[in-house]
C-alpha cells in the first residue's frame, strides 16, 4: 500500500465521520429550527389577540412561514461544510486520537518536515487508530424528545389560535376597511384634481383655489394610519372650504333673473342668440354672442338699432339690483345706440361680453366646487360606514348570546313569581310595555317569566335585558277643572313684582310681512352654520346631515 493510498483511506474515514456528524446535527437542529419558528408564531398569535394586528388565517400562514424559515435555518446550520483541518482536529478531540490525524495531514501537506520513514510510520499509526474508532457509539443518531414535545405544544397553541374566534378580528377588519376606503378617497380626490386641471372654463387662479383644499386633504389622507374620525374630519374640512368657494362664486340669482330679463333680447331678431343663451343660463355662449352682436352693429339699419336699443334697455332694467355692472354696460350700449354712436355701443357690448365671460367662469368655479364638495361629502359617509357591517353583526351576535343567557337564568321560576310578573305585565300594558305582560298568560306554570312585563324586570320597548322601565299611565286632564290659586295682594296690584311670568300678556299679531328677501339672508345663515361645524364640537357623523339640511334650503332648489 503506497503512502498516498493510505492517506486517502485515512481521509475517507474522516469524511465518513463528518457525514455522520452532519446527520446527527440535522436530527438536532431541524426540530429546533421548526420549534423556533413556531414559538415566534405563538408570540405573534398572542399579540394578535391583544391588539388588532392579524386575522386568524394570517396568523396561521405566518406561523407556517416561520416554521419553514426555521427548518431552512436548521438545515443550513447542520449541513454546513467544514475544512479538512477542522474535521481532523474535531476527530482527534472527539475520538481521543491525540492529534494523530492532524499530524498526518500536516506531514502530507508539507507543513511539518521529517524523514520519509518517520512520516510513513506516523501515517500508518493514525490509520490504525482510525480503523478502531466506533463511530456509531461516539456519534449517535437520535432525536431529542423534549424538542418534539415543545413542537407539539406550540402546534396545539397555534391551532387553537387559528380555530378559536379572535376578539380583535372585527376591530382589525374595521380598521382595514377604513384604510381601504381612505385609499379609495385618495383616488377620488386625484380624479377631482385632474378634472379641475383639465376644465377649460376655469382660470388659473380659480384652479389654484379649487385645488388647494383638495391637495391638503389628499396629503393628510396619504400620511397613513388615520382613524375613522381623522379621515372624516380631513374630508369635512376640505368640503367646508369648497362650500365657501361654491358660495363665493355662486351666481344662481343672476341666472334666475336672466331667465326673465333675457326675454326682450330673445324676441329681438338681431340679438336672439344672445337672449336665448341668457335665458338658458349659458353665460359662456352669451358672452360669445354678445361679442358677435357688437361686431354686427355697423351692418344694422337705424330701425334695427332702435329696436335693439329698446331690448337692451329692458334687459338692463331687469338686471338692476342683481348684477349692476352688467346692467350698466347694457344700458350704456342701449343709450349709445339711441344716440347713434355705434362705436360707443360696440365698446359697451364688448365690456358686457367680458363681464359675461367672468360670470361664466364664476359659474364654472361654483359648479366645480359644488361637485367636489358633494364627492367629499359622499366620501365621509363611505368612511363612516366602512367596517360597520361586520362590527354590527358581531355586536348583534353578542347581544343575542347575552339575551339567551339571561333567559336561561331567569327561566323556570315558581308560581308566586309568575303572579308578580303577571301583575307587572298588566301594569306595563297601559304604557310602552303593552303586549309583553300578556306573555305570562300564554306560558304554563314553571315557564320562563323573564319577559312578562317591564315591571317584573323584563325587556320593555327601548330597554335592555334585566332593565326596569317605568312607564306612567296616560291620564287625560282636559276634562278636569284646575285648582284655583289665590295670589298675594301685591301680585294682583303689580304683577311685575311677582316675576316675569305674571307680567306677560298675549301677543297681538298684526299684518306682519318679510322685509328682507330670503335669498339675501340664506347665505349668512349657511355661513354661520358652516363656521360652527368647523369651530364647535359636533359629532362627525352629524356634520353631513347638517350640511344636507342647509343645502336643501338653498333658494335655487
Amino acid at each position: 500500500m503506497t503512502n498516498q493510498t493510505e492517506f486517502d483511506q485515512l481521509m475517507g474515514y474522516v469524511g465518513a465521520w463528518h457525514g455522520r456528524r452532519q446527520t446527527a446535527a440535522l436530527l438536532l437542529w431541524l426540530p429546533r429550527g421548526v420549534l423556533g419558528g413556531l414559538l415566534v408564531g405563538v408570540v405573534v398569535a398572542a399579540v394578535a389577540r391583544w391588539r388588532p394586528l392579524l386575522t386568524n388565517a394570517e396568523v396561521g400562514y405566518i406561523a407556517l412561514g416561520l416554521a419553514a424559515v426555521g427548518l431552512l435555518a436548521g438545515a443550513i446550520w447542520g449541513l454546513r461544510r467544514r475544512p479538512a483541518a477542522e474535521q481532523t482536529h474535531w476527530a482527534d478531540v472527539h475520538f481521543g486520537l491525540h492529534s494523530r490525524l492532524t499530524a498526518a495531514v500536516e506531514l502530507q501537506n508539507g507543513r511539518i518536515t521529517t524523514s520519509p520513514e518517520l512520516a510513513d510510520l506516523q501515517l500508518r499509526d493514525a490509520l490504525a487508530y482510525a480503523q478502531q474508532v466506533d463511530a456509531p457509539s461516539h456519534i449517535p443518531l437520535r432525536l431529542d424528545s423534549r424538542d418534539w414535545g415543545m413542537i407539539l405544544l406550540a402546534v396545539a397553541l397555534l391551532v387553537a389560535a387559528v380555530v378559536l374566534p379572535n376578539p380583535q378580528a372585527d376591530i382589525l377588519l374595521g380598521q382595514r376597511a377604513i384604510q381601504t376606503e381612505i385609499a379609495a378617497q385618495i383616488e377620488a380626490i386625484e380624479e377631482l384634481e385632474e378634472a379641475i386641471t383639465a376644465n377649460p372654463d376655469l382660470t388659473e387662479a380659480q384652479k389654484e383655489e379649487l385645488l388647494q383644499p383638495l391637495e391638503d386633504a389628499r396629503e393628510e389622507l396619504a400620511a397613513g394610519d388615520l382613524s375613522r374620525e381623522q379621515g372624516m374630519a380631513t374630508l369635512s374640512q376640505a368640503e367646508a372650504e369648497l362650500r365657501d368657494l361654491e358660495a363665493s362664486n355662486d351666481n344662481s340669482a343672476l341666472q334666475e333673473q336672466l331667465a326673465q330679463a333675457g326675454a326682450p333680447l330673445a324676441d329681438n331678431q338681431s340679438a336672439q342668440q344672445m337672449g336665448e343663451s341668457l335665458q338658458q343660463g349659458q353665460l359662456g355662449q352669451a358672452s360669445q354672442a354678445t361679442a358677435e352682436l357688437a361686431e354686427s352693429l355697423p351692418s344694422l339699419t337705424a330701425a334695427e338699432q332702435a329696436e335693439l336699443a329698446e331690448a337692451l334697455a329692458e334687459t338692463a332694467a331687469g338686471l338692476q339690483g342683481t348684477d349692476d355692472a352688467l346692467a350698466q354696460q347694457l344700458a350704456q350700449a342701449a343709450e349709445a345706440l339711441q344716440n347713434g354712436d355705434t362705436a360707443a355701443a360696440q365698446q359697451a357690448l364688448e365690456q358686457a361680453s367680458a363681464t359675461l365671460q367672468e360670470r361664466a367662469q364664476e359659474q364654472a368655479a361654483s359648479q366645480a366646487a359644488g361637485q367636489a364638495a358633494e364627492t367629499l361629502s359622499e366620501g365621509q359617509q363611505e368612511i363612516a360606514q366602512a367596517g360597520q357591517e361586520g362590527q354590527q353583526e358581531g355586536q348583534e351576535a353578542q347581544a343575542g348570546q347575552q339575551g339567551q343567557e339571561g333567559e336561561g337564568q331567569q327561566g323556570q321560576q315558581g308560581q308566586g313569581e309568575q303572579g308578580q310578573a303577571g301583575q307587572g305585565g298588566q301594569e306595563g300594558q297601559s304604557g310602552q310595555g303593552q303586549g309583553q305582560g300578556q306573555r305570562g298568560q300564554e306560558q304554563g306554570q314553571g315557564s320562563s317569566t323573564s319577559e312578562q312585563g317591564a315591571g317584573a324586570g323584563g325587556v320593555g320597548q327601548g330597554g335592555g335585558p334585566g332593565e326596569n322601565i317605568f312607564v306612567p299611565e296616560y291620564v287625560d286632564l282636559s276634562g278636569y277643572e284646575g285648582v284655583e290659586v289665590e295670589l298675594p295682594a301685591e301680585c294682583v296690584a303689580n304683577p311685575a313684582l311677582c316675576g316675569e311670568l305674571l307680567n306677560q300678556s298675549p301677543t297681538a299679531f298684526g299684518d306682519e310681512q318679510s322685509v328682507v328677501p330670503y335669498s339675501q339672508v340664506y347665505g349668512q345663515y349657511r355661513d354661520t352654520a358652516y363656521e360652527a361645524l368647523n369651530d364647535d364640537y359636533i359629532p362627525l357623523g352629524l356634520k353631513g346631515y347638517i350640511r344636507d339640511y342647509f343645502s336643501s334650503l338653498e333658494p335655487n332648489r
